[in-house]
């Protein structure tokens, strides 16, 4: 699908479909664990993608190819529909504006990358203890093997997550106003919500795993950190409705 017909298929599932606005923005990217994939435009759009792709039997494109494609559409569309409004973009001057990076420098973005490198090592570590472990309790008790896989998976998918998150959350705000911050409110909350969720898998693996009991209770110690930080520097994240899941 080209980029041009992607925003065309885009347009065709907003028209067509119970789509949530924004859902996409503020969710932790798990779809085989999301209620709503069936209202998200970028779950739809990818559905859409592979259909398309197995009627053709094209071979898959490059993910990076795809996106830049649609890309270079969207703003030859959008520099289209400025000049429309007798906006020439390519003729508006630099106002000196440039966007703030959010360095590591920044506490939460700086422990939340520690908490991934730390998580990386220690199931590196820890691999033939942990799969020890887990086929004894598949022999022995079955809920409680499929209770330590599912938190060792949630500790896998948010290991970068949070990181990435409050990088988002600290860039500067639009403006420092309820509006301008809602972006920052809402990758916050998102991040937050992430640690409570590998706190919870952490205590998990730390009622299987108690010979670990120190490495365990220092990450759980240093999350709590990281969120009692985050609830400080973002004070009106935990009121931020996410489109869907809030509501």
């Amino acid at each position: 699908m080209s980029g041009k017909k992607a925003l065309e298929q885009f347009q065709k599932i907003r028209a067509t479909r119970d789509i949530i606005s924004g859902i996409h923005n503020y969710c932790d990217r798990w779809c085989e664990r999301c209620a709503f994939t069936a209202r998200c435009s970028v779950y739809a759009m990818g559905e859409e993608e592979e259909h398309i792709r197995e009627i053709s039997e094209e071979p898959e494109r490059d993910l990076a190819e795809y996106v830049g494609s649609m890309l270079r559409d969207a703003m030859e569309l959008l520099h289209d529909m400025a000049l429309e409004h007798g906006v020439d973009l390519d003729s508006m001057e630099d106002d000196g504006f440039e966007m703030e990076k959010p360095g590591k420098k920044n506490y939460l973005v700086r422990k939340a990358d520690e908490h991934s490198k730390w998580l990386i090592k220690w199931l590196d570590e820890n691999e033939l203890a942990i799969n020890e472990k887990l086929s004894a309790l598949e022999i022995a008790a079955k809920i409680d093997f499929l209770a330590l896989s599912d938190a060792l998976e949630v500790l896998k998918w948010f290991m970068h997550f949070i990181a990435v998150k409050f990088s988002r959350a600290v860039l500067p705000p639009f403006e420092d106003t309820p509006e301008g911050r809602h972006d920052n409110n809402g990758s916050a909350k998102i991040a937050i919500l992430a640690i409570n969720r590998t706190v919870d898998a952490l205590t998990i693996v730390l009622f299987f795993m108690p010979e670990h009991e120190d490495q365990l209770l220092a990450a759980l110690v240093r999350l709590g950190r990281i969120k009692k930080r985050a609830l400080k520097d973002f004070p009106e994240a935990m009121d931020f409705k996410r489109p869907g899941f809030d509501d």
